[in-house]
This record gives structure tokens, C-alpha cells and sequence, in this order.
């Protein structure tokens, strides 16, 4: 099989020739990846930097899949500061990672004539075409959008105003969500046209106790809004995966309903994958779960080895899953144990 025929046959719930891996891998681990094995690493300024070094390590790896995400733009305010096209004023941390502390919509008023789909252009897609090119049609180009609850909330400038929308004011969550909603369709038919085989909607709905709002509220808020995103992607040919950190026990059923073909990550300090899997992998595909808060970051190779072993020996027969990490590679991850992962997972992920 090819990998995009492994990816594909694992989330149509079919057992491929052996378990996919596949993984979001941020810039600056990406580059530490390439380098150590020995390839040319591109300057990150260079145009389509990240695309080019995904399809070589994702070639020199035999990984099925890097994912690539889908950009909001941004443009420099100050040093510390950026603003994305819709408004949203974000903080950069010493690492460059956003933080949301502004939005541009307060109340209902903001959103007259307030528009997201038609700020897309030709160019937000042409990173999704190259990558095509550079992953040829052996392997799947996966895309990553985030979801309504994030974007609406990046739009209140805030998670926590959203949240008290959730009581003092409905009528701008579901408008918000309906213009989020818009948007995301309008993303997902452009990189399908750009030849996007596989997308994961990213946005997490819970923490590691319990999910972030009641299963009343999800399906009042949230459920509607993802069941059209679900019927766009599959009228599109594509399947999709929706992404959310922490315990989302509450909320898998209904995910089943809503009919995503996969849920990522299955957090391992908040869900147990093999009772997940017991649960829900007759009904949906998984992809997960190797620890990247501890096991990848700190813990020796050895001990990876054994968590993707171990991992793989409850998840992967019968088929329906796809070996990753349990958020992505991040700054923090040792590369020895990301490359580590890899290896068992190619060397143990036959059925």
C-alpha cells in the first residue's frame, strides 16, 4: 500500500498493511528532525519552507503524513504583538506561540457586516497545491483547521468570553458560530480543490478533568455547527478528524453522531485508549496517543519504545488507528524520542 492508502483505508475503518503514523510537527522540531537526520533544512524564511521539509522528512521517516495547517495570517503590531485578518490581537510568548488578548467583536453590533469567508483568497491555498506537488499522490496531504468554538472565541478575544456567552448572551454565540461555520466550509471546498485528502479540525472542547462546557450547551452551540462542517467534508470526499485535548467522555457519543471518521488524540492523562478503543473503535477511527508532555519529552527511548508497544498491542487490531502523538511534536519533545516512536511504530505496527 501507499500511504495515502494506509491513511485512507484506516479511517474508513478498514485494517491496512500495517498501523499509519502521522503527526503535526511544529517548525522549529521539524528542522532539529531534518538535521539530525541529515537533510537539507531550508531557512524558515524561504517560501514554503515548512512544506518542502515535511514531504523530505516525511519521505526519509516513511511516515505516512506531516500535517499542514491551515494560516489565519498575521501581521507584526510590535515585537511582542500580532493581529491576525479578522482582527484578533494575539501575544507572542519567547518561544512564538500566540496567545489571544483582543478580539474584534464585543456584541451582537460588531458583527454587522462582518465578514470571514470573503477575506480568503487564491493565496491562502497555494502552501495546500505546492504540498500536493512535493508529497506527489503516494502519500495523503492532511490539513489542519481550527474549529468554530476556537475561532469563535479568538473572536470575543478570549475562551472565557465565549464561555459566559454561553449564558448571558446566545444569540451572538450562534451567530458567531454560523459565521465560523461559514468560513470553515468555504476552507475546506478550497483545499479540497488544492487536493487535500484528509482534514482534522482542531480545537479543543475540554480539560483534563472534564470537558469545558456541559454536553446541554455542546449540543446547543456546538453540534449544529459541526454537523455542517462534517457534511461539507464528506460532499467534498474527505474525511475528517476532529481534534480536542482532555477528558471527552461526555461528548464521544455524540461525536459519533455528528459523523467524524476519527477522533485525535485520546489524551493519555485523561482517557484511557484502550477503553476507547473498546468503546468506540467498531464506530470511528483513533489516532493517538504517545504522551508528548512526559514520555516524549523526558522519559528514556527505551521507555518510549515500550509506551508505543504497548500502545499499539490494545489500539491497533481490527484496524481503524493511526499511531501519533498525543498532541504533536512540540519544542519540548527530545528528537531521539521522536524518532524513536517512529521506528517501533514501523517495526511493531504490523498486523
Amino acid at each position: 500500500m501507499t500511504s495515502k492508502q494506509r491513511v485512507l483505508a484506516a479511517l474508513r475503518g478498514e485494517q491496512a498493511d500495517r498501523v499509519p503514523i502521522v503527526d503535526c510537527i511544529d517548525w522549529a522540531p521539524l528542522a532539529h528532525i531534518g538535521r539530525t537526520i541529515g537533510l537539507d533544512v531550508p531557512s524558515e524564511r524561504e517560501p514554503f519552507a515548512f512544506e518542502k521539509l515535511a514531504a523530505r522528512v516525511t519521505r526519509a521517516l516513511d511516515i505516512d503524513s506531516i500535517w499542514i495547517p491551515m494560516s489565519l495570517g498575521a501581521t507584526p503590531i510590535d515585537s511582542q504583538r500580532i493581529r491576525d485578518r479578522y482582527g484578533s490581537v494575539y501575544r507572542l510568548s519567547p518561544h512564538g506561540e500566540p496567545t489571544v488578548e483582543e478580539g474584534p467583536i464585543s456584541s451582537i453590533k460588531d458583527l454587522r457586516g462582518f465578514q470571514m469567508a470573503a477575506k480568503l483568497t487564491s493565496n491562502d491555498f497555494e502552501r495546500f497545491t505546492v504540498a500536493r506537488e512535493l508529497l506527489n499522490h503516494d502519500y495523503p496531504l492532511w490539513v489542519y483547521i481550527e474549529d468554530t468554538f476556537k475561532l469563535s472565541w479568538k473572536l470575543r478575544g478570549g475562551m472565557g468570553e465565549l464561555l459566559r456567552d454561553f449564558i448571558r448572551d446566545p444569540r451572538l454565540v450562534h451567530e458567531l458560530a454560523r459565521i465560523t461555520t461559514e468560513v470553515t466550509i468555504s476552507t475546506i471546498r478550497a483545499v479540497a480543490q488544492a487536493g487535500a485528502d484528509v482534514l482534522l479540525m482542531e480545537g479543543d472542547i475540554a480539560a483534563n478533568k472534564a470537558p469545558l462546557f456541559s454536553l446541554a450547551h455542546f449540543r446547543e452551540y456546538v453540534k449544529p455547527y459541526y454537523m455542517d462542517i462534517v457534511a461539507a467534508a464528506h460532499e467534498c470526499g474527505l474525511p475528517i478528524v476532529k481534534h480536542s485535548d482532555g477528558n471527552m467522555w461526555p461528548f464521544m457519543e455524540d461525536l459519533v453522531d455528528i459523523g467524524f471518521d476519527a477522533f485525535h488524540p485520546i489524551q493519555p492523562q485523561c482517557m484511557s485508549i484502550e477503553e476507547v478503543k473498546s468503546e468506540f473503535g467498531h464506530r470511528m477511527s483513533l489516532v493517538g496517543n504517545i504522551d508528548c508532555i512526559e514520555t516524549l519529552v523526558s522519559d528514556s527511548q527505551e521507555e518510549v519504545a515500550r509506551a508505543v508497544r504497548d500502545t499499539l498491542k490494545v489500539a491497533a487490531p481490527g484496524g481503524r488507528f493511526i499511531l501519533s502523538s498525543s498532541n504533536s511534536i512540540h519544542a519540548g519533545v527530545a528528537v531521539e524520542n521522536y524518532l524513536t516512536m517512529v521506528a517501533t511504530g514501523r517495526r511493531h505496527g504490523k498486523y
